[in-house]
């Protein structure tokens, strides 16, 4: 077999400094007098922000091979991660060197340290453009001590792996250290889990709840599109998440939220959502998304499908694959109904616009967001389940969604591996689910419209309700924030709240109300005790200086519902139940209680 044409070291020697030290090998097919222009990505797929990896680089050097030995290649930078290199002569082989500072422990960057590293090659690999599409060898030079690298990469010996061009190589993520591998087969095929760190948890019971969601996954698209796959998983003190690759995912799990059993079951909802990706985004995927410009956005519509219906089917595969109970599931899947039915932002965002935008408008921390957006997560979980239901209710159960994304699979990636357009999902989806599923599309796909949530629960014998009876509460609509010196402010304010009509802002410090000097935890219980309509005074800092605003408190609204069956049920929602749940309806719901994570987020703490 020939050289490859790019071969890539790195050097993890020096993983005290959290650099790893990266040489690249540049094999021309026939002698060049140059230039060659270095390219690095400014994000990485499946995550749509730009990261601007190449901050991270330190001093670019090169050569170039003559018949005296090696000489050396200029390097000058173009722009923010473009370097151009020029020298004199021709040759058929240049060299370069260079650094990459690796010390951000999140599922999207890269990781090194003495005990293991994370390599994800948007972060970590410079590449001569033109070349995106030339073989690929990657020879690792590991810290001492270390004998285990676990990635999806074709391993051709030991350390040493082959990618078929650049995007194979971004995205096969390496994990290198001392970490467990497990393996398990499905379909005859392997499947690896390398396990960092330590944590509260069953491994046998870890590994086969895995083994479980692969199997669901795989018989909705009846196919398995990939030789090996790897789950690379750490178990860490706070950070959290998942990012999907072609055929592995990274998976962060706070260790603290491997228990309770509810608290371990919605982490297990990152490694069902990561290998859904597998086939929905990796392989079936809208226009836009590849083949992908490292260099800016890449823009669809259609992430609301990507990953929106890849979340409804995150939480509902563990119910299928016997995880959750009937309660868990509801109770996971309420989330996203209050998000959307609490927020104002899902009036101002359709599915389609919070796809476009997430460049400028997801994960950016602006306090005013949960007014003016929703997220295409959160809105593509409720419109897929709202398709699914609608689906099944007009089949009497004899097609599901599965229906729609097991045909546009096969009619795009598995046929002649194109991408979907939007029309092409829509038109698949309205021929399972008829005129309703475009009623759907028109009113939260491209509209704004509220969801009417009873309506479909409906058609299984269920219906919401608030999830809490207490009498009527008093209400501001902020959420309040203790920052590292103890001061507590407004980290958000509801757009029409009691709050914004009396003037209190974002970043405003609160200091008392009603000439007491109060405690975020103070303050969060009286507000809520005081009766709607009370008059309240707040003594403020906004600008480091001191003033009072004055207004009337309102009435709590229901921002958390919970889902509960209807008092009777028809045979017709009895049989849609079973269908979707995989149980027969009952007339109660028994919701477990336990004791959320300290880790865990809340969202809808709002006073």
């Amino acid at each position: 077999m020939p050289t490859p044409s790019l071969e890539y070291t790195i050097s993890m020697i020096r993983a005290n400094t959290h650099y790893f030290d990266v040489s690249l090998r540049i094999n021309l097919a026939s002698p060049s007098a140059g230039p060659i222009k270095l390219m690095m990505p400014t994000w990485t797929p499946g995550h749509y922000a730009i990261e601007d990896f190449p901050r991270n680089v330190l001093d670019i050097k090169a050569q170039k091979k003559s018949e005296s030995g090696w000489e050396e290649a200029t390097v000058e930078k173009e722009t923010k991660n473009i370097w151009k290199l020029n020298w004199g002569g021709k040759t058929d082989t240049i060299q370069a060197e260079y650094s990459v500072h690796a010390f951000e422990y999140q599922d999207t960057k890269s990781y090194l340290d003495t005990d293991h590293a994370i390599i994800n090659g948007a972060s970590v690999f410079i590449y001569p453009i033109g070349m995106e599409n030339e073989r690929i060898k990657l020879k690792l030079i590991p810290y001492p001590g270390w004998d285990k690298a676990a990635t999806g990469l074709d391993e051709e010996a030991k350390w040493e792996f082959l990618a078929s061009n650049i995007d194979e190589l971004i995205d096969s993520p390496v994990e290198v250290g001392t970490q467990e591998i497990r393996s398990f087969l499905v379909n005859d095929v392997e499947h690896q889990i390398s396990i960092y760190g330590e944590g509260p948890v069953d491994r046998e019971k870890y590994v086969d709840d895995i083994r479980r969601i692969v199997e669901n996954e795989i018989s909705i698209f009846r196919q398995v599109p990939y030789k090996k796959y790897v789950f690379i998983v750490d178990f860490t003190d706070e950070a959290v998440g998942g990012l999907e690759h072609l055929n592995s995912t990274v998976c962060f799990v706070p260790r603290l939220r491997l228990l309770p059993r509810e608290e371990y079951n919605l982490m297990l909802g990152i490694f069902s959502h990561e290998f859904f990706h597998t086939w929905n985004v990796k392989r079936l995927r809208p226009k836009g998304l590849g083949p992908f410009n490292y260099s800016s956005e890449t823009y669809t519509k259609s992430l609301w499908i990507a990953e929106g219906i890849t979340s409804y089917y995150d939480d509902y595969v563990l119910r299928r694959a016997g995880i959750y109970t009937v309660p868990e599931y509801l109770s996971a899947f309420a989330i996203n109904v209050n998000l959307m039915s609490a927020y104002p932002g899902s009036r101002w965002q359709s599915a389609e616009e919070s796809s476009f935008d997430t460049w400028i408008k997801h994960r950016k921390g602006d306090p005013n967001a949960p007014n003016v957006t929703m997220s295409y997560y959160t809105q593509g979980a409720v419109i897929g389940w709202m398709l699914d239901l609608q689906i099944r209710k007009n089949s009497r159960g004899r097609a599901t969604l599965d229906n729609v994304m097991a045909r546009i699979y096969e009619q795009t990636y598995a046929k002649d591996g194109r991408p979907y357009s939007d029309a092409e999902f829509e038109a698949i989806a309205i021929e399972f689910g008829g005129r309703e599923a475009k009623e759907i599309f028109d009113s939260r796909v491209k509209g704004r419209e509220d969801v009417d949530f009873d309506r479909y629960l409906r058609y299984v014998g269920l219906r919401l309700e608030p999830k809490s009876s207490e009498a009527a509460k008093g209400f501001l609509g902020i959420r309040l924030n203790r920052n590292e010196t103890g001061k507590v402010s407004v980290s958000t304010r509801l757009a029409g709240s009691p709050a914004e009509k009396m003037g209190l802002s974002v970043n405003d410090e609160l200091i008392g109300i009603d000439g007491m000097r109060l405690s975020l935890e103070k303050a969060s219980f009286y507000i809520p005790n005081r009766n709607p309509g009370a008059k309240v005074t707040l003594a403020i800092a906004r600008n480091g200086l001191l003033m009072e605003v004055t207004g009337e408190l309102g009435t709590k609204p229901a921002l958390e519902r919970r889902i509960i069956p209807l008092s009777e049920a028809t045979d017709e929602q009895r049989l849609l139940f079973k269908n979707w749940l995989l149980e027969e309806w009952k007339p109660q719901i028994n919701y477990p209680e336990y004791t959320r994570s300290p880790d865990r987020k809340t969202t809808l703490d709002f006073v």
